[in-house]
């Protein structure tokens, strides 16, 4: 454990050395096809400890809640491990919060100031009210910030939350108060020839599907909400980058399917596959007819490291509505919603294809591209849908050469300067929300032909 500007840094899943022994003892066990019915009252402590083989099933009991990190194990080609649900009711939910809906568990601090012990072991970065009907707390930076109604502070030196609630005890204000701690729900770390199917996935402040280094990996028909806002580091100035994405594939990500999912609520991406670790390699990345709406980012790619590689990335057929619509946005100190969010990319995308996809109202823009993707990706088909947002702001960064990586920042860390960023950006440009703008969208980056329209809500 690392204490970072007080911050306590526990690793929000397996550490890859602590996961890669178990990836790679599976290629060695003999297929089984045992099924594993998962009722409620089983914790997942006890599911993370069984001893699966390649062809087995976990099915989590419908209408079931089990608290905690699903820590999965690895199948192996053409045997792989399946988690899934089984009987009739709503989707079995993977949900790491720790509850705080009972009065007694609350004092008061005075000024309508009230705190409970989380019992959380790593950072609290998120406090969902009555499942999301009543939004959440927004998180302070300190004690003394806490200035008005539903302000919140977690103290990691105690495990406490403080809130500042000018209608009484939390407990009794809210049928649910959940404390999102910063553990990915499911930690899929290293692991490959795994199936995801009919999961519901929750009250994260880390990672839905969290974990680098996969390999055969399939999620389908998941639902995945209220994720993210953990703290990710603190910069030399003390400022708190927070972090948080539905689905995530880091690093090395190999022949992934994610279809037919519904993400929302997300701090930063609803979907990604992302990486600046060195030899990376991200190949065969399927995203396809999933639903997000109220994410920061719908799709953020990124791909960083020397020695790296990326190809056949297809983001297909799916609709995205509504970036910037949820909470992370309100609070972030640096708001900038885009259902595309194209980064950096210093390396070549051989067969990068975005298309036939819905792009549909957001806060900021549609999307937000950093390099000149002309020549780099087919974008066709594709619906742009603007209510007045610009379809794109493009940044006209070069894909080599670059000093500063990390324009969203602009912190102590990466020592970027905002004077040098742009400076580094010959022909930025943003394209607004008119028949022309969109054509000169198109032309300058090489996207479509795609479809363009305005929309009133």
């Amino acid at each position: 454990m690392i204490v970072e500007g007080g911050i306590a840094k526990f690793p929000s899943g397996r550490l890859p050395e602590e996961a890669l022994p178990e990836a790679e003892a599976a290629y060695g066990r003999e297929p089984s096809g045992k099924v594993y019915r998962i009722d409620a009252g089983t914790p997942l402590a006890e599911v993370n400890a069984l001893p699966l083989a390649p062809g087995d099933a976990v099915l989590f009991q419908r209408g079931g809640l089990w608290r905690g990190q699903l820590r999965v194990r690895s199948g192996k080609p053409g045997h792989p491990v399946t988690y899934g649900a089984f009987g009739d009711g709503p989707a079995p939910i993977i949900q790491p919060s720790r509850p705080g809906d009972d009065p007694g568990r609350w004092r008061q601090e005075g000024d309508a100031v009230w705190s409970a012990d989380t019992a959380a072991t790593a950072d609290v970065g998120n406090v969902i009210l009555d499942h999301g009907d009543d939004g959440c707390l927004f998180r302070r930076q300190d004690a003394a910030s806490l200035q008005r109604d539903r302000d919140y502070f977690f103290d990691a030196s105690t495990g406490r939350v403080f809130v500042k609630s000018e209608s009484g005890n939390p407990g009794l204000r809210w049928r649910s108060v959940e404390f999102a701690e910063k553990i990915h729900a499911i930690d899929e770390c290293m692991m490959h020839d795994v199936v995801f199917e009919g999961l519901a996935v929750r009250y994260t402040a880390a990672h839905g599907f969290g974990g680098g280094g996969v390999k055969r990996i399939a999620i389908r028909d998941c639902d995945i909400s209220w994720v993210g806002g953990g703290y990710l580091y603190v910069d030399t100035l003390g400022n708190s980058v927070r972090y948080g994405n539905g689905i995530e594939f880091w690093g090395g990500a190999e022949d992934a399917l994610v279809e037919g999912c519904r993400v929302s609520e997300c701090w930063d991406a609803g979907l990604t596959n992302q990486s600046n670790e060195p030899g990376s390699v991200q190949r065969n990345i399927v995203w396809r007819g999933n639903e997000v709406s109220r994410c920061e980012y719908s799709y953020e790619f990124w791909h960083q490291g020397k020695g790296g590689s990326t190809s056949e990335i297809r983001l297909e057929g799916n609709r995205f509505s509504d970036a910037g619509g949820g909470w992370g946005h309100r609070q972030r100190w640096n708001p900038n919603a885009a259902h595309l969010m194209l980064y950096d990319t210093t390396m070549d995308t051989p067969a990068f294809v975005i298309r036939d996809n819905v792009f549909s109202r957001s806060a900021d823009c549609l999307c937000r591209v950093f390099n000149q993707w002309r020549g780099h990706a087919e974008v066709s088909g594709n619906r742009w849908e603007s209510g007045g947002e610009p379809v794109c702001r493009w940044h006209a960064r070069p894909r080599s050469g670059l000093r500063y990586l990390y324009p969203d920042r602009l912190d102590q860390i990466h020592c970027d300067d905002a004077a040098e960023i742009e400076s580094q950006g010959q022909g930025a440009e943003t394209f607004p929300a008119t028949e022309e703008g969109f054509s000169r969208f198109g032309q300058t980056l090489g996207f479509g032909p795609d479809i363009f329209s305005f929309i009133t809500l």
